[in-house]
């Protein structure tokens, strides 16, 4: 298990990257509107911090600035606010702040790394990773920090949780029967069941806006290749929609459910491109020498 952790770690740059020294990725949420903002996290400027720009990719602008590393970022549904990761700390917790920068607020602040963050889709509840090192578990949180409760209990890492349009089913992954597989569960953490089950691993899940399909990445490590997938959500009628280039990972719907925003490494190193739904008209949204990504799609 420590080889497939590693390599997931590189898969991010870091493990840490959305959040803690062990555990990978998290973004919720796409909003009611067809076009929009995304916010991703970059190493550009010499350090990890969190932008935004149109959804074409124009006027992207840098909203963090703290030594610290802020990653992870998370559009709340109204599109005001936006959720992230910092250590800055020193150890990794989830920050709100205006979906210009301003207004900072941190809601967590207890023992472990915490990473994932996800909303709700009435803005109330985050949903998120605390890390312990040797395993990983789901809790959920008031938006303004009070009433944590923990989800899941068990010895593996169950990361990545995303609630349901409907509001009833937490999406998530965990490697809790070997690598990395699709499961999902009610919202008080009861019914946990897998939905995937094959030799490579599916990671980085996520609803699409009318709760009928998921969409996620498949990777094969010995090939170090990852491809994006979408299927229904009874695991029928699943379909790779990108070409074997690298790896392809963190899909993200737009709200219409057209379109699909990505981290791929298929010019050399980890950019921020987006697709139709079927694959079809790959754009690159952002271009520089350091690693963009952990997209989230929201409102203008």
């Amino acid at each position: 298990m420590k080889t497939v952790k590693f390599v997931l770690v590189l898969t991010v740059i870091s493990i840490i990257s959305c959040g803690a020294i062990g555990s990978l990725y998290g973004n919720n949420n796409q909003n009611t509107l067809k076009k929009g903002v995304i916010v991703f996290y970059s190493g550009r400027d010499n350090n990890k911090d969190i932008y935004i720009m149109n959804d074409d990719g124009s006027n992207l602008k840098r909203l963090t600035t703290d030594p610290a590393d802020d990653l992870c970022p998370a559009i709340s549904p109204g599109g005001k606010t936006i959720a992230f990761l910092s250590n800055r700390t020193g150890v990794m917790e989830i920050y709100l702040m205006d979906i210009d920068g301003n207004n900072l607020l941190q809601i967590t602040g207890s023992e472990g790394d915490k990473m994932h963050p996800s909303w709700s889709g009435d803005g109330t509840k985050i949903f998120f990773i605390k890390d312990f090192r040797s395993k990983t578990e789901i809790w959920a949180i008031n938006s303004d920090g009070t009433n944590p409760v923990r989800l899941t209990n068990n010895e593996t890492r169950d990361e990545r949780p995303v609630l349901s349009p409907d509001g009833k089913t937490i999406l998530f992954m965990s490697n809790r029967h070997g690598n990395y597989e699709i499961y999902m569960m009610d919202t008080e953490g009861h019914n946990q069941r897998r939905i995937t089950n094959s030799p490579l691993h599916k990671i980085f899940p996520m609803w699409s806006p009318d709760g009928k399909k998921i969409t996620y990445s498949v990777n094969n490590l010995r090939q170090q290749l990852a491809e994006i997938h979408v299927m229904d959500i009874d695991s029928t009628n699943d379909t790779v929609i990108t070409n074997p280039e690298g790896r392809n990972e963190n899909p993200c719907w737009s709200s219409d459910g057209k379109s699909i925003v990505f981290q791929s490494e298929r010019d050399g190193n980890f950019e921020v491109y987006k697709m139709d739904s079927d694959g079809n008209n790959v754009v690159r949204l952002t271009s520089n020498p350091f690693w963009d990504g952990w997209a989230s799609w929201g409102k203008n």
